[in-house]
């Protein structure tokens, strides 16, 4: 095969992937359903059966389908107590509230201390100077009941002096910073795997130095203000994180 060949049938390839797993997302194919044969799948989106053979593969790698030999190939049943969050890295909020919601969990909340300080290192993260008081708001999350994430966010008091007043067990932090019209519209983040503290540990129901996702985040609204610091500690065992990524 030339090189241009090699690249559409892995450009083919790709795609089927996505196409595939996309079906399963929605529930058009359905844990258990039997997928087409190579060769009928290869005529039906019209690209080489090699394109159709390196996507089952890399699908049957990935924990989306299962052979049975002798009788096909099946999509697998998913472990629902794991969730697949989709992490945006170039655009939308990708905070952990936004994934959660849209992977359908139902959310909750328990504030563990709320109230405004003055504290220097939370002032940078915003960009205010230190003598700024800032409203802290550190949460355990919830998805279908069960402690997800331990949550820690600041936001300039002065936008958002009445934030004392708001039971954030109930409501939404954005919800409220979006009526105070300082909604994040763009974030800087950070993302990596740590072991987890004692205090973390404990109140995700995890022993102490099991792995956690770290992220941090850095929101502004649209006037380019720092509306937001948070830093959320999220189970590993919990979360199944995918990543759309462009080369450019």
């Amino acid at each position: 095969m030339d090189r241009d060949g090699k690249d559409r049938g892995q450009s083919d390839s790709a795609i089927l992937q996505e196409k595939i797993i996309e079906q399963i997302r929605v529930g058009d194919l359905l844990p258990g359903e039997k997928l087409l044969s190579e060769r009928a799948m290869a005529e039906f989106y019209d690209v080489s059966r090699g394109a159709v053979q390196y996507a089952m593969n890399r699908l049957v790698e990935q924990g989306y389908l299962y052979r049975r030999p002798g009788s096909g190939t099946f999509v697998k049943e998913r472990n629902r107590s794991v969730m697949n969050l989709e992490y945006q890295n170039e655009v939308g909020n990708s905070g952990v509230t936004a994934m959660l919601k849209n992977a359908g969990a139902r959310m909750s909340n328990r504030v563990l201390t709320c109230g405004r300080i003055q504290e220097p290192a939370f002032a940078r993260k915003l960009q205010m100077p230190e003598g700024k008081e800032v409203y802290v708001l550190h949460r355990v999350r919830f998805a279908n009941d069960e402690a997800f994430a331990v949550e820690y966010s600041a936001i300039p008091f002065d936008l958002f002096p009445d934030a004392e007043g708001v039971d954030f067990s109930k409501i939404s932090l954005y919800d409220y910073m979006d009526a105070r019209k300082h909604m994040p519209v763009a974030f800087n983040q950070r993302f990596k795997i740590i072991e987890a503290s004692e205090r973390e540990g404990g109140l995700l129901g995890l022993r102490r130095n099991e792995p956690v996702f770290h992220f941090e985040f850095s929101g502004y609204d649209r006037d380019g203000r720092a509306v937001e610091y948070t830093e959320s500690y999220v189970r590993c065992d919990r979360t199944e994180l995918r990543f759309n990524t462009r080369v450019r």
